[in-house]
């Protein structure tokens, strides 16, 4: 199971967001250099983006990460956790 499975990536805020800076699809995709259809298979839940292209999404939507992960009150702790290790994994991964 990877991480954003267990952080359960927020599809309708990611949607939300990307509407309330009146940004498309097609424009958020060319912004992230992805197929339109990557775009709209994570909004209609049929995948969820990797790491890699969560964070590059959170930039461009000019939102944090966590902004776009589920709420439920219940995995707050695990969050916590798994977010912790999502930063050092990037950080691994930028070196």
């Amino acid at each position: 199971m990877s991480y954003l499975e267990i952080l359960m990536f927020d599809r309708h805020a990611f949607a939300a967001r990307r509407i309330t800076l009146g940004l498309s699809v097609e424009e958020l995709a060319d912004e992230m250099v992805v197929a339109p259809s990557a775009i709209y298979r994570w909004e209609s839940g049929e995948s969820i983006p990797s790491l890699q292209m969560l964070v590059q999404a959170s930039r461009h939507l000019c939102t944090p990460l966590m902004s776009l992960m589920s709420d439920d009150e219940s995995e707050q702790r695990r969050k916590a956790m798994v977010v912790d290790a999502l930063v050092r994994e990037f950080d691994s991964l930028a070196d």
